[in-house]
């Protein structure tokens, strides 16, 4: 392990709902809302930085029950990237169109009266002086127009240098800001393969802008109930106190750039920050998982149970049923490893049809591993890529603002 010492650099804004920013990025000035054919559309944050503008939009239909029209895919419940299906985005001011250059949807709700989404939408930066925009999106022969007034914010943050290495993985963290009684700290992961989690967060229920404090204070409780045995959230320690996790804000960043090169995994941590005001904090990561793509490995389970060897990583199939018509359920067991980082369970199990794939994102630990997918005649199922794990408490000082 590689520790590096702490150190603040370069100043920077923490934009809320963005993530952080050079100092002097522009922030919305006030939220901003439109409807067109029953769908509505609110801007929660923009922020406008030297090299990118950045805009959170909230979408809303409602109606009993919610449909979206005939043909429109805004709102179906997979459209992750909603530029490539069909929506046009894009800042206009002056004589100037500046085009979305990527789009991904963070949240999306479905009732029996509403449908809703979140999407985060990157645009150029804007030109210089330009404080007002039109946001512009379409779909089809729908069009929303929102007005966007652009104002010195964000709050005040800094830049750091932090940094320890294991198992050839590198944990950074890059700034740190309070806001609102919380502590807020960004942080980047850098591994070999593709990062898969770090740690096991619990996940943080979607708010919109018609969430009331009280619905949203019941989901996180309810949330925390069901989620949090399986949890392994980040804390952070000082004066002999300890608090973890209240949520995380992700990058819409590529993992990886260009071929060949490293994994990187950028994320935003938020802790509660109203019971300390101490001048430095340890940030303590339980683990970090990766998945090796490369290995693959087919079984008949005709044969169980069977020992297989996955690229040198061995499990045991104790068992394979048929659950449902031409669906099996294999059950997996992995034994303790004591290699670092160690073979956890494979990534993926797929029969049939390779885009119908089994995989579980949150397995009990030391317990058998299930997978349900469907296969054909012979019953075949092959196993891709291992997820490694490098164990934690992986431990890194940094100070605080």
């Amino acid at each position: 392990m590689r520790e590096l010492a702490p150190a603040k650099t370069a100043q920077l804004v923490w934009i809320p709902l963005i993530g952080f920013r050079p100092s002097g990025t522009r922030a919305l000035h006030e939220r901003s809302e439109t409807t067109a054919n029953g769908t509505r559309l609110v801007v929660l944050a923009a922020a406008a930085a030297p090299d990118r503008t950045d805009v959170v939009i909230e979408w809303e239909r409602s109606g009993d029950p919610a449909t979206c029209p005939p043909g429109s895919r805004l709102l179906t419940h997979s459209n992750m990237r909603p530029l490539e299906n069909g929506l046009i985005a894009a800042l206009v001011t002056g004589t100037s169109r500046l085009s979305a250059t990527a789009m991904q949807r963070r949240r999306m709700h479905m009732s029996h009266a509403t449908i809703g989404a979140i999407d985060a939408v990157t645009f150029p930066p804007l030109p210089s002086g330009a404080d007002s925009v039109e946001l512009r999106l379409s779909e089809g022969s729908q069009e929303w127009r929102a007005s966007l007034g652009f104002a010195p914010g964000g709050v005040e943050a800094t830049a750091m240098a932090a940094q320890l290495t294991r198992d050839g993985v590198a944990v950074r963290v890059t700034a740190v800001a309070r806001h609102e009684g919380e502590l807020i700290v960004e942080m980047a992961v850098e591994a070999p393969r593709q990062i898969r989690t770090v740690g096991a967060p619990i996940p943080s229920p979607p708010r919109f802008s018609s969430t009331t404090d009280e619905d949203h204070a019941a989901r996180l409780i309810e949330h925390r109930r069901v989620f949090g045995e399986r949890s392994a959230q980040i804390a952070v320690e000082y004066d002999g106190g300890r608090v973890e996790e209240i949520r995380r804000l992700f990058s819409q960043e590529r993992q990886q750039t260009e071929p060949g090169g490293p994994h990187v995994s950028r994320f935003v941590v938020m802790f509660d920050g109203t019971h300390t005001d101490a001048a430095s904090a340890t940030i303590v990561v339980p683990f970090i998982e990766l998945n090796d793509r490369e290995p693959s490995v087919s079984v008949d389970l005709r044969d169980v149970p069977i020992d297989v060897d996955l690229g040198g990583h061995r499990f045991r199939i104790v068992s394979a049923d048929a659950s449902d018509a031409d669906k099996w359920t294999v059950v997996v067991e992995v034994a303790p490893s004591a290699s670092s980082p160690r073979f956890t369970q494979p990534a993926r199990m797929y029969g049939r049809d390779d885009k119908d794939f089994a995989w579980n994102p949150s397995p009990t630990p030391g317990e058998p591993l299930s997978l349900t997918t469907t296969v054909g005649d012979p019953p075949v199922v092959t196993f891709t890529g291992a997820v490694l794990r490098v164990d934690g408490p992986l431990r890194l000082e940094i100070p605080l603002p």
